[in-house]
C-alpha cells in the first residue's frame, strides 16, 4: 500500500498520513469463547426516558456523537410513532454497575427525549414541522398537542436488544463495529470509549486535553471523533506492553489496553502522565508543532523537500515517543541540534524506517523494526555527542540559508529550511572539522546523491 495523506475530517484540524488503519481485529477465539449473551425487550419510550433522566441510560457515552438529525427528520420519527409505524432495532451493552448504553439508536432516542423535553439538545423549541399526516400538528410542542397523542408517544414501544456484561469482551467489540457500519457509524475509538467507559477512558481524554499535546497535533480543541484520544491510547499501549510485546492487529492491541487499565489506579495514571508529558516536551523542543509529521526527501526531478501538512504520522509518534519519554530532557537539550538533524535525515533518508512507517504499518516486524531503528539514531547522537561534534548547529543553518538560500550542488533555491542539510566541505571522515569555514548549504536530496568524493561535489 502506497503513502498517502488522509483527510479524515473537513471540519477538523486533525489529519493522519501513511496507512490510517481502522482494521478490524481478527479473532483467534476459542469456540467455548464465542458466545455473546443478550436480551429482547419491548420498552416504552416512557420507560426509557425516565431511566436516561435517573442515569441508568446512557444516551451520549462523551464520544462528540452529536445529535446530528434535522428538525424534518426527528419530526418524521414522531409522526411515524403517532402512525403506530415499527421502528428499527436499537442496541444497548450493560456496563459493569448496571447501566446501559446506547450503541445503535442514540438519534432516534435523542429525538423522541428532545419533543418530550420540548427542546432539542442545543436548546432551539422541538416544534414538529413536515407533517404529512398529521398536518393539524405542524409547528405544535409536546405540550401542545393532545394528552391522547401525548400517550401514543410515551406509551410507544420498540425493540431493543441488549448486550449483556457477561459476553466476551472482543465480540462484543466485533458486534458493535458490525452495527455501526451505516453512513453515521462510529469508529473504533468511539466504540472503544462506549464499551470501555471507566477512569481510564476519562483520564485519556484529560491527556488529550494537554495544550502541547493540542498545539503539536494543530488542533484548537478537541478532534470530533475522538482520533486525539486514540494518539493518547496507543502511547499508553506502548508504554504499558513495550514494543517488543507487541503483537497485531493494532485494533486489539489497543482494546486489551483500553480493557486491562479501565479502572486505572492514581499510581499507574500518574506514571503514565509523567511519561507522557516528557515525550511531549521532548518532541515539541525538537520539532514545534512539526513533531509526529514526516520530512519527505525531494527528487531528481524536484529536488525540494516538504513536511507533511500537518499530517499525523502514527507510527512516527508511535515510535519517537515510546522513545522520548524515558529519555532525560537535560541530555537531549544539550544535543538538540544534532538530534533533530539526526532524526530528519532518518524520516527522509533511510529505506527501511521509510518501509516501517509507510504501509502494512501494524505488522508486528514493522512496529518492532521502526523502534529498533529510531532507537539506534538517538542514542548514537546522544552517545557520541561529547566527543567533537558531527554536525553542524542549527544556528549555523539558518543563518547560512538567510544569507544565501542557495544548493551548492544543483544551484537551485532551496525553499525550505528543515529540507537544507549543512554539508562538510571537507569531509568529516576524511579529517574535516564541524566549523563554519568548513559548511556549506545543500538540499538534503543532494547532499544525498552527491558523488562522496574528498572535496563533496
Amino acid at each position: 500500500m502506497k503513502s498517502r495523506i488522509v483527510d479524515l475530517d473537513e471540519n477538523q484540524g486533525l489529519f493522519f498520513e501513511g496507512d490510517v488503519e481502522e482494521e478490524t481485529a481478527v479473532l483467534n477465539l476459542k469456540k467455548e469463547e464465542r458466545h455473546v449473551v443478550t436480551r429482547s425487550t419491548d420498552p416504552e419510550i416512557e420507560s426509557l426516558y425516565g431511566k436516561h433522566k435517573r442515569g441508568k441510560l446512557i444516551l451520549e457515552p462523551d464520544f462528540q456523537r452529536r445529535f446530528v438529525w434535522d428538525k424534518l427528520k426527528a419530526s418524521r420519527l414522531i409522526e411515524s410513532a403517532l402512525l403506530n409505524v415499527p421502528l428499527p432495532i436499537i442496541y444497548l451493552a450493560e456496563e459493569a454497575d448496571g447501566r446501559e448504553s446506547v450503541i445503535d439508536g442514540q438519534q432516534r432516542l435523542t429525538s423522541f427525549f428532545s419533543f418530550m423535553d420540548g427542546k432539542f439538545p442545543n436548546g432551539e423549541t422541538f416544534r414538529l414541522t413536515g407533517m404529512k399526516v398529521f398536518e393539524e400538528l405542524e409547528k405544535k410542542t409536546y405540550k401542545e398537542i393532545n394528552e391522547n397523542l401525548q400517550d401514543k408517544i410515551r406509551y410507544y414501544q420498540i425493540r431493543a436488544i441488549t448486550i449483556l456484561n457477561t459476553s466476551d469482551a472482543n465480540l462484543k467489540f466485533e458486534i458493535f463495529e458490525r452495527l455501526n457500519r451505516g453512513a453515521v457509524s462510529l469508529n473504533n475509538m468511539e466504540l472503544r470509549n462506549c464499551l470501555y467507559q471507566g477512569e481510564y477512558m476519562a483520564f485519556l481524554k484529560q491527556l488529550a486535553r494537554d495544550p502541547e499535546f493540542m498545539h503539536i497535533l494543530n488542533i484548537k480543541e478537541p478532534d470530533s471523533r475522538m482520533r486525539d484520544i486514540e494518539l493518547v491510547l496507543r502511547f499508553a499501549a506502548f508504554f504499558h506492553t513495550s514494543h517488543l510485546n507487541y503483537k497485531p492487529p493494532m485494533n486489539a492491541f489497543l482494546n486489551a489496553d483500553a480493557r486491562k487499565y479501565r479502572y486505572i489506579s492514581k499510581e499507574d495514571a500518574d506514571r503514565l502522565k509523567s511519561a507522557f508529558k516528557n515525550g511531549l516536551q521532548i518532541a515539541k523542543s525538537l520539532f514545534g508543532d512539526l513533531a509526529f509529521q514526516r520530512l519527505h526527501m525531494g527528487t531528481s526531478s524536484k529536488p525540494d523537500g516538504f513536511w507533511g501538512n500537518k499530517a499525523v504520522n502514527s507510527s512516527i509518534y508511535d515510535a519517537f515517543m515510546a522513545i522520548f519519554c524515558q529519555l532525560e530532557k537535560n541530555r537531549v537539550y544539550a544535543a538538540l541540534d544534532s538530534l533533530r538533524e539526526a532524526l530528519m535525515d532518518l524520516m527522509a533518508t533511510n529505506p527501511e524506517f521509510l518501509d516501517a512507517i509507510s504501509s502494512g504499518t501494524s505488522d508486528e516486524a514493522r512496529v518492532k523494526r521502526r523502534y529498533r531503528i529510531a532507537l539506534s539514531t538517538i542514542d548514537n547522537v546522544l552517545q557520541d555527542y561529547a566527543q567533537q561534534p558531527r554536525c553542524f548547529s542549527q544556528k549555523l543553518k539558518i543563518e547560512l540559508f538567510n544569507n544565501n538560500p542557495i544548493c551548492a550542488i544543483c544551484g537551485n533555491q532551496i525553499k525550505l529550511v528543515d529540507d537544507a542539510a549543512l554539508d562538510h566541505i571537507h569531509q568529516y571522515w576524511q579529517g574535516g572539522q564541524t566549523i563554519p569555514e568548513n559548511a556549506r548549504l545543500t538540499h538534503r536530496y543532494c547532499n544525498l546523491s552527491r558523488p562522496r568524493s574528498r572535496l563533496g561535489k
